[in-house]
């Protein structure tokens, strides 16, 4: 704990007054390289610092004080329109995968739903029809069924299958029209959209929890069983 703490907090370095800054990463959207404050290797470096904190309270320990210092002022930039932005010199071009999105989930970095709306109708439209890995549309798919857009979640969830099956046993590419099967990690994604997204799982300090969401009008219900360590089952209708 202390160990992963101590790197964000000296990864980072000071700008200026009240600011630190990530500098020199690679973007969970592959693309981009090289830059400076991406928004997920932030967010990941908010929540690693917070999650430290935390863990150290709960231990009956003193979080170093830096810890907090440096995760309150790691920046999250935004656009003039308020539209989070992927890094600092981003001006709109496509994207391999979901960056700033994963700050919804499952990062949890930003949880206000208007913002989170704001940023998926943004990114949705900077990714290629060809070449896009599965897991982008499995995380659009979870956090439109959050919000309450079970048309949208389906549409993605969708699309982040059917163009990457391959013959003759339907196993899942990494890209839509691909033959690089199996791809596990958009797979992955996938599930994840069924269970916490369509589902509404949650996993949180005090358990699974189930949050609302929305199914599309296609699907009459979703049963989960078989969950913690409880093995308790979940609808939704």
């Amino acid at each position: 704990m202390q160990a992963t703490a101590d790197f964000w907090a000296s990864r980072v370095e000071r700008n200026r007054p009240g600011q630190y800054d990530i500098k020199d990463v690679v973007a969970a959207d592959e693309w981009a390289e090289n830059v400076d404050n991406n928004a997920f290797t932030n967010a990941a470096a908010i929540a690693n610092l917070r999650n430290a904190t935390t863990a150290a309270k709960v231990l009956g320990l003193s979080p170093d004080p830096d810890w907090q210092l440096v995760e309150q002022n790691i920046p999250i930039l935004k656009f003039p329109d308020g539209v989070t932005k992927e890094f600092a010199t981003y001006k709109g071009e496509g994207i391999k995968q979901a960056d700033v999105n994963l700050l919804g989930y499952p990062l949890n970095v930003i949880t206000d739903q208007a913002q989170v709306k704001k940023d998926l109708e943004y990114y949705e439209t900077r990714i290629p029809n060809e070449g896009t890995p599965a897991m982008t549309e499995g995380i659009f798919a979870l956090l439109y069924a959050r919000l309450g857009n079970g048309e949208k979640a389906y549409h993605f969830f969708k699309d982040g299958y059917e163009p990457n099956l391959n013959p003759p046993f339907r196993v899942i590419a990494e890209t839509k029209g691909g033959t690089n099967p199996y791809f596990a990690t958009g797979a992955g994604g996938l599930v994840q959209s069924l269970l916490m997204g369509f589902g509404g799982l949650d996993i949180t300090p005090q358990g699974v929890i189930q949050i609302k969401s929305t199914l599309p009008s296609k699907w009459h219900s979703i049963t989960i069983t078989g969950v913690g360590p409880d093995k308790k089952t979940y609808t939704v209708k």
